[in-house]
């Protein structure tokens, strides 16, 4: 099918199954985006760095309605995101920055936590140029939270202020 008639959609997968799902989802020829970020998971004994997803339990897959169904027809694909009926449709240019943001980006944090409204800001500087968010208080550091409405989550990322122009 024609290229214009496919959409970013979230799917929603079993916990921890997203690395599985995505390779079943490529593997079927299904156009997907997994975002992941690195972390440092300490035990009692070590330290080790782990690739983690940076939205648990979501993927992003560009499909048409036939693809669609067929997506979530791989072992560990639970449900598409909805809203009032509707499904969740993310913009391309919203997938384009969360991939500059995973590559780029060093300081990367999810957090579904609701944020308070703050001064609207852009980034002018840095792999995030362009993107409009709100300024916040998070753990006592100036951040630039960008919301991603599509599956309520909010994208966190550490933006030092000569980065930033009030968009007021």
């Amino acid at each position: 099918m024609s290229t214009l008639t496919r959409k970013w959609r979230v799917l929603y997968v079993r916990p921890r199954w997203e690395k599985k799902v995505e390779s079943q989802l490529t593997e079927k020829g299904i156009e997907n985006f997994l975002p992941l970020r690195e972390e440092v998971r300490i035990w009692s004994d070590r330290k080790k760095k782990v690739i983690v997803p940076l939205f648990p339990g979501y993927l992003f897959v560009h499909v048409d309605e036939r693809q669609r169904i067929a997506a979530f027809d791989v072992a560990g694909a639970l449900k598409y995101v909805h809203f009032s009926g509707v499904l969740a449709e993310v913009r391309q240019d919203v997938i384009d920055s969360l991939r500059l943001a995973v590559a780029s980006a060093e300081d990367l944090e999810v957090t579904s936590q609701r944020l308070e409204p703050g001064t609207p800001v852009r980034v002018i500087h840095g792999p995030l140029t362009g993107m409009h968010g709100r300024m916040v208080e998070y753990r006592g550091e100036k951040r630039v939270a960008v919301t991603i409405e599509s599956i309520q989550q909010s994208l966190i990322v550490e933006v030092g202020m000569g980065e930033l122009d009030s968009c007021e």
